[in-house]
């Protein structure tokens, strides 16, 4: 069973061409009466045709997205933005590329391939915001800076874009966007691959959009590439910017095929049946009579399918269509070597029937005008049907052959002459198909081959520079290896000593403590003496007090005995002459009296000073007591301290020791990074020899396919 069966066409899709011309029903239908027998080829052919374009398609964008994701290590090496110059750089990785940005979460561009651009936001503010979340692919609309910047790979040109989005993580934070803008004419060279076409004249291979999630304006049947017969660049007929004429008015475009044109039947101002029933099914396939109107109104068979590309939230739609007249033009040589043999024979009979009748020839005149008619026919055979056939074979053979012997002019195809549509005619088809698959195969190993010679070259350069550096850091690392070993020697050193110190100051600790216990018990015996002598001292200045009493007493005794000598002397001297011996002892009394008097004021006198001198031996000795109180609290905080300043001792010893012992780690791990370090010494040496080795594959392979000459060294995947 067909495929073609299971389209839903209406009666009036059915009926609808016209009876007489080119491509009316008489025509058609005899056309494919005769080719019934390919329709299970067209599908097939159709089939493969729209399978390869989708899967070149996504091949290309995964490309392009893996080109992207190359350059964001890159893009990140150079925050907060890298310099015009290394957009450029990058940019030159890709032949699709027209342009390289690097934008913030504004949408400001901080960085361009394109000159004259920083801090200008062009972008649509939604594409931004979509860019920001996940990579994203914006397209096709139209921008004028895209046909301001000029065509990247592409001959052809417009304001139609494509924009990759591709989000920058800089710590888990998106800091920006790397934007590529590539002319969406590169996806028009994907898809028709004019060189490739099996439909020289009517092929054509369109994208539309299906389902818009990102731009909901953008119709169901919008057209989102060019058109083979946007122009006469492959169309020597009518084309869409001149105008397409038909029975119900003119289809025109004014700029570019893409977001202007609807794949309408200008019939009935509807998507046409094949994109209509893709829509609906998500593929269609349709091969037999009487075809289906296109956007132009002519009758078409072909395969329609639906895919996403890679980043783009919207779902495409693609046709791969041809005309039913050409794809019907089909006659085998079977058939036209029986109708040129018919003809031959009949007209072979008919000249030697009307010659025999005419001419009243007898049979053996008419057997010698049979074998010359015969031979003539053969020669004609041969002229017009055997030798055009065979010298096709031998071009194509010849092709072939030059290829098959590892080498070849790709740039060459078989010509598309005038000669009839048949098998050989197929096979030429094919073959140019071929070729220009291998074409494009071989000009993007060649490009590749450039790319990887260029990269072995840029990486044995950087691997040289490594080694040399490797060798400076190893050198480095020896030396600081060498200094660490005798630093870790001073600090063993340093130990020991630090040893021999904490058992030195122990001893003194020790001796310091005994020293003042014994002071200590010193000092307790004097503050005991002190304390008894100041006791005594008091005493005494008691007993002086005392015996200052008893001398007051005596000087009172004294002044009343010289009171009374006085009254002696008085009363003697009233007595006379009786009375002189006694006056005589009275003022011996008298005498005696007032000396006494007077030692009685010296020895108080004394007393006193005796006093004072106790009160200050008293004071001087509690001074002393206290001072001497204050050295014992002194040597009690001073041991006290003593103990602190051991365990910051202590500490310190410890310390040390860590560090010793950290030494000896970081010389372990030094020894260990001067061995990783030979080891990548040894890992480079081998690296720079598979380099070398993969350099002269590379250059064996750049040999092998320099024996091809292809139309262009390109960069893009092709069929």
């Amino acid at each position: 069973m067909l495929k073609s069966e299971l389209m839903k066409l209406s009666r009036d899709e059915r009926c609808w061409l016209p009876w007489f011309g080119k491509t009316g029903k008489l025509a058609m239908r005899w056309a494919t009466l005769i080719n019934r027998r390919r329709y299970p080829i067209l599908e097939q052919t159709f089939e493969g045709i729209a399978n390869t374009r989708v899967q070149v398609l996504i091949g290309w964008a995964n490309q392009q997205w893996a080109l992207l994701e190359g350059m964001l290590g890159e893009v990140c090496r150079h925050l907060p933005a890298p310099s015009a110059a290394q957009m450029q750089s990058m940019m030159a990785r890709s032949t699709d590329f027209s342009e390289l940005l690097f934008i913030d979460t504004g949408g400001r561009v901080l960085a361009s391939s394109y000159a004259d651009k920083f801090g200008r936001s062009g972008l649509p503010p939604e594409a931004v915001a979509q860019g920001l979340k996940q990579r994203f692919l914006h397209g096709p609309y139209v921008d004028p800076q895209t046909q301001v910047i000029g065509p990247s790979s592409s001959k052809f040109h417009d304001a139609v874009t494509l924009m990759f989005y591709l989000p920058v993580k800089l710590d888990g934070q998106v800091v920006g966007c790397l934007c590529a803008r590539v002319p969406n004419d590169v996806l028009g060279d994907l898809i028709q691959r004019e060189a490739g076409h099996i439909f020289v004249e009517s092929g054509d291979n369109y994208l539309f959009m299906v389902k818009s999630v990102f731009d909901p304006k953008t119709r169901p049947g919008m057209a989102l590439s060019r058109s083979r017969f946007e122009d006469s660049a492959f169309s020597l007929g009518d084309n869409l910017k001149q105008g397409v004429p038909t029975d119900f008015g003119a289809v025109r475009i004014s700029q570019h095929t893409e977001l202007e044109l609807m794949f309408n039947d200008p019939a009935t101002g509807r998507l046409h049946p094949g994109v209509r029933e893709t829509i609906a099914h998500g593929e269609n396939l349709f091969v037999t009579y009487p075809g289906y109107p296109d956007y132009r109104h002519i009758p078409v068979i072909g395969k329609g399918i639906t895919f996403q590309m890679p980043g783009s939230p919207d779902t495409w739609g693609m046709m791969c269509e041809a005309d039913l007249e050409e794809a019907n033009r089909f006659r085998s040589v079977n058939f036209r070597m029986m109708r040129t043999n018919l003809t031959l024979a009949f007209m072979t009979w008919l000249i030697t029937f009307g010659s025999s009748q005419l001419l009243q020839l007898d049979i053996l005149q008419t057997a010698l005008l049979n074998v010359l008619l015969l031979g003539m026919g053969a020669l004609l055979f041969y002229r017009i049907g055997l030798k055009p056939m065979t010298e096709r074979l031998r071009l194509m053979a010849r092709v072939i052959r030059g290829l098959a012997e590892g080498g070849g002019n790709l740039a060459q195809r078989l010509e598309r002459n005038q000669s009839p549509i048949d098998e050989p005619a197929v096979m030429s088809q094919w073959v140019n198909s071929f070729i220009d698959t291998l074409d494009g195969t071989v000009s993007r190993v060649i490009h590749a081959t450039d790319e990887m010679n260029d990269n072995h070259r840029s990486m044995m350069d950087r691997n040289q520079e490594a080694t040399v550096a490797t060798h400076q850091v190893l050198a480095a690392i020896q030396e600081i290896l060498v200094s660490l070993q005798r630093q870790i020697a001073d600090i063993d050193t340093a130990t020991q000593t630090t040893g021999d110190i904490r058992a030195a100051m122990q001893q003194a600790v020790d001796s310091a403590q005994q020293q003042f216990n014994l002071v200590q018990q010193r000092t307790q015996g004097i503050r005991g003496s002190i304390e008894q002598s100041s006791q005594t001292i008091r005493r005494l200045s008691g007993s002086t007090e005392e015996i200052g009493k008893i001398v007051m007493v005596i000087n009172a005794i004294a002044d009343q005995t010289n009171l009374l000598a006085l009254n002696a002397a008085i009363e003697a001297a009233r007595a006379g002459e009786a009375g002189r011996g006694f006056s005589v002892v009275a003022d011996e009394v008298r005498k005696l009296a007032e000396r006494t008097t007077a030692a009685t004021h010296e020895i108080r006198q004394m007393i006193n000073t005796v006093q004072s001198q106790a009160r200050e031996a008293v004071q001087i000795m509690e001074k002393g007591s206290i001072s001497m109180e204050e050295g014992l609290r002194l040597a009690e905080a001073a041991a006290s301290d003593n103990t602190g300043m051991k365990e910051i001792i202590e500490r310190m010893f410890t310390l040390i020791q860590g560090i010793a012992e950290g030494a000896h780690r970081y010389g372990q791990g030094v020894q260990g990074v001067a061995t990783v370090t030979q080891s990548m010494r040894g890992a480079l040496d081998e690296l720079n020899f598979s380099m070398a080795q993969a350099r002269q594959t590379s250059q064996r392979l750049q040999g092998l396919a320099g024996q091809f000459k292809v139309t262009q060294i390109q960069g893009r995947p092709g069929v």
